[in-house]
């Protein structure tokens, strides 16, 4: 075992297990062996709860840092004779251009970013120990690497759906990072076992930790296409105003040259209202989830939003209320265009996308019925979702009518089962044979809640009656001579009212007369019926108004009420004029969706500017998006509170450049991985596990998680494997270069300048990179044979199910077989 020492105290007996760095902070050599277990074990969870969200905070600043851009300005064309000429009209004079090479940030700031815990706690544990090898460090280290290699590589391939999945597009590069990482691990097992056994020499640590300059000059040099044929690549421009889909058309974006363009966004706000019900906060909001989910993330993005998500913090990703919801998929599915230009037939999003919901309303909102009618029915209809129970309490509101005296107190639960569209509950009236005028009172409808249903309130919640004594059909015309509404409105709602008797069902016709409003360019005309039940009084007739988002003058149309049916009449306004205003400013409307799209971005982006925003967003739950938090929410945020709030106050990235957040949080990964590596030492200590297993199990796979997380959301969110892939073996190369390298470097230039030998035996790592070299070797050529066989997709993830369960119990069969390996030479 690996706990041979014990510790010392100024008095008293000696202590079982070693102490470390900074722990233990108390004497707890009188506590129970039980309870320092419990204590500790929780104690570590906790703090690996803690390194994950610094090493967020620290992948911010490297957001900050590796996004950083420089403009180039365009040389004009030259004709053949010399001179100069206009730039084409889609080329920009100036565009931005990323200062950080994307492979190159990946390999260092970001797979540092990743990576840093497991790196700085091998150093520090070496630095902190005489400049001695250890065991934690470089275990964690080479088990984290098999773990993410292994497990996450499997959990990638069941993320996908059924037929789904994801190949690597850039194998070159993918190749040369995966070459190295286990060269370096190759490169570890000779300068341990053959070259200098049991001893690392000065040259040979430097080379290790001289190996990471290496990688990167190769990554860089295939990433430029250097050698072999040269090939189409990204020129790290942020040219966001277009891009092409699937099927090469180009099709264009909100951004111009990284900037919200006027023009894009109008053409985008255009199309998004022509589905209805969208206001202009919607559409701002659709604005920034299409920009955002249009842009391309790196694997370290989906990391961040990855810790955030199960420590109830802001989320990176937009969310969106179901309508909303409902109108992006549709669009995302036909296209920002989506409806039928032929037909001019504006798109209805309910009946392409199934409502999640069931929703309940009364069937009018406004019924009028005799003193003496005794009872009546009221009717509740059910739209939406129809699969489901649901379940509404109605309950009476008195105005003046007051219940007891001029109507019975109703309290009633209504239920209605599969597939039911009506329920009627009856109202009942009291008579008291005296003369009164016309009085109302309220029907009121509310939500039974039920953790199994989904059941929500139509338009239609109240609903007025009103006691009249007239038993006429009444007379029929419009609320109002005239109607003005703006053209940003969505639609008009015009009031019709019965008046003068409301006994039986009638009937009345409209339609709409063009004025300098047209009908299909202005809003949507025709002609149709309006039915009025038996006591009804009053219906709004809704009529759309398109949005073309120009400026105009005012424009109007009319509507013309006739042929009333069932012994109704049509009243002295049976015509109402509906002037359609332009909105104030044009340009203030456009500036106003500008404003509500950047805050919308704003709220998205990954770091804040000032404290106060970092300490606000740290303090409530789900970043402040209380709309949006579940009960799983406030519980991840109750736990990571403490830990929020503290790295709240950590500089904001806007501070010298996101410059002054990377080194204060770096060392506070520092101080976080110091004490994480005395947790797991003495925790291991007191089980009876050596150095090694706790190394490659708990804490491994404790700071394995984010990862993993991370991992599949790339996977399922980008087209390909690239990013999880060279993300997962990048990460690999860093940590063994850095993570063991430069550790050993400082350590074996200590000795060196006293005269001393720098030894590591290899019955600490030897093994362990041995064996993880060959589970690499197993790994790699089982995702290179589904990259070529169909029976697994040709692809690295997802693919047909029978293959891509057999590749998991493969990766995890390998990832079983070397931890027992590894756990068994321990004994």
């Amino acid at each position: 075992m690996g706990h041979g020492n014990t510790s010392t105290y100024p008095w008293g007996p000696e202590d079982i297990c070693p102490g470390g760095l900074i722990l233990p902070i108390l004497d707890e050599r009188l506590w129970p062996i039980k309870v320092r277990v419990v204590v500790y074990l929780f104690t570590l969870l906790y703090f690996l709860l803690g390194i994950s969200i610094v090493a967020d905070v620290f992948m911010t600043a490297i957001d900050k840092i590796t996004s950083h851009t420089k403009k180039v300005y365009l040389a004009k064309e030259l004709t053949a004779n010399g001179s100069d000429v206009s730039l084409r009209p889609d080329q920009p004079e100036v565009i931005e251009v990323r200062i950080w090479n994307p492979t190159i940030a990946n390999l260092t700031l970001m797979a540092l970013g990743t990576s840093s815990p497991e790196i700085l706690l091998s150093i520090i544990e070496t630095v902190g120990h005489h400049f001695e090898a250890r065991k934690l460090g470089p275990n964690i280290i080479v088990g984290s690497a098999a773990f993410n290699l292994l497990i996450i590589t499997s959990l990638c391939t069941l993320t996908l759906g059924l037929n789904e999945k994801r190949r690597i597009h850039d194998l070159k590069v993918f190749l040369v990072i995966g070459a190295f990482s286990f060269f370096a691990y190759i490169w570890l097992l000779l300068i341990i076992e053959v070259i200098s056994p049991n001893v690392i020499e000065l040259w040979e640590a430097a080379a290790t930790f001289m190996l990471f300059p290496i990688l990167m000059f190769f990554a860089y040099a295939t990433d430029k296409n250097w050698c072999g044929k040269d090939t189409e690549h990204n020129t790290h421009q942020l040219d966001l105003s277009s891009f092409e889909d699937q099927n090469g058309t180009k099709k264009q974006l909100i951004l111009k040259n990284g900037k919200i363009d006027k023009d894009n966004l109008i053409k985008f706000v255009k199309n998004v209202k022509q589905y209805s019900g969208i206001t202009d906060a919607d559409a701002a909001k659709l604005a920034a989830t299409k920009l955002i989910n249009s842009t391309h993330h790196g694997a370290m993005w989906y990391r961040i939003g990855a810790v955030r998500r199960f420590t109830g913090g802001k989320q990176i990703e937009p969310i969106l209320e179901d309508h909303l919801k409902q109108v992006y998929d549709v669009i995302q599915k036909n296209g920002e265009i989506g409806y039928d230009t032929l037909n001019h037939m504006p798109p209805t999003f309910s009946q392409n996308v199934e409502t999640k919901y069931a929703v309940l309303e009364f069937h009018a909102p406004t019924i009028a019925v005799k003193e003496n009618i005794g009872k009546f029915p009221v009717t509740i209809w059910r739209h939406g979702n129809l699969n489901t129970k649901a379940i509404v309490r109605v309950d009476s509101i008195n105005g003046t009518a007051k219940e007891g005296e001029d109507f019975v107190k109703v309290k009633e639960v209504v239920e209605f089962k599969e597939n039911e569209e009506e329920k009627e509950i009856f109202i009942e009236l009291i008579d008291d044979n005296k003369w009164e005028p016309d009085e109302e009172f309220f029907l009121r409808m509310s939500v039974v809640h039920h953790k199994d249903l989904s059941v929500k309130l139509g338009s239609i919640s109240i609903m007025e009656v009103t006691i009249i004594d007239n038993d006429e059909p009444g007379i029929i015309s419009f609320g109002k001579r005239g109607l003005l509404v703006k053209e940003s409105t969505g639609f008009a709602e015009v009031p019709i009212v019965r008046t003068h008797g409301s006994d039986s069902e009638v009937s009345v016709k409209w339609k709409t007369i063009d004025e300098s409003a047209i009908s299909g360019r202005d809003y949507v005309g025709g002609e149709g019926e309006i039915i009025f039940k038996d006591k009804e009084v009053a219906k709004v007739l809704k009529i759309e108004i398109i949005n073309d988002m120009c400026p105009e003058k005012d424009e109007c149309f009319e509507i013309k009420l006739f042929g009333a049916t069932g012994g109704a009449k049509i009243g002295n306004v049976n015509r109402i004029a509906i002037t359609i205003s332009s909105d104030d400013d044009f340009d203030s409307v456009v500036d106003r969706l500008m404003l509500l799209t950047n805050i919308n971005i704003h709220a998205l982006e990954l770091h804040r500017q000032t404290w106060a925003e970092q300490i606000k967003t740290a303090m409530t739950v789900n970043g402040g998006d209380l709309n949006n938090a579940t009960t799983l929410t406030y519980v991840l945020h109750f736990f990571s509170f403490f830990w929020k709030v503290i790295f709240a106050f950590i500089p904001p990235a806007a501070v010298f450049s996101g410059w002054l957040r990377f080194v204060t949080s770096l060392t506070l990964i520092g101080v976080m991985a110091t004490i994480i590596g005395d947790l797991a030492t003495i925790f291991g200590c007191l089980i009876g596990l050596d150095d090694a297993v706790t190394a490659i199990t708990i804490v491994a796979l404790g700071m394995s998680l984010p990862d993993i997380l991370g991992a599949c959301m790339v996977t399922r969110a980008e087209t390909h494997a690239d990013e999880a892939m060279i993300h997962i073996a990048g990460s690999i190369a860093v940590k063994v270069l850095m993570g063991v390298g430069l550790p050993w470097f400082i350590a074996a230039l200590y000795h060196y300048l006293n005269g001393n030998l720098f030894k590591v035996p290899s019955t600490r790592i030897g093994f362990n990179v041995l064996l993880y070299s060959v589970m690499a070797i197993l790994a790699v050529t089982v995702l290179m044979v589904r990259r070529n066989v169909e029976f697994f997709g040709k692809a690295e993830f997802g693919g047909p199910k029978k293959g891509r369960y057999i590749t998991v119990a493969i990766l995890i069969s390998l990832w079983v077989i070397y931890l027992s390996l590894t756990c068994f030479q321990t004994f």
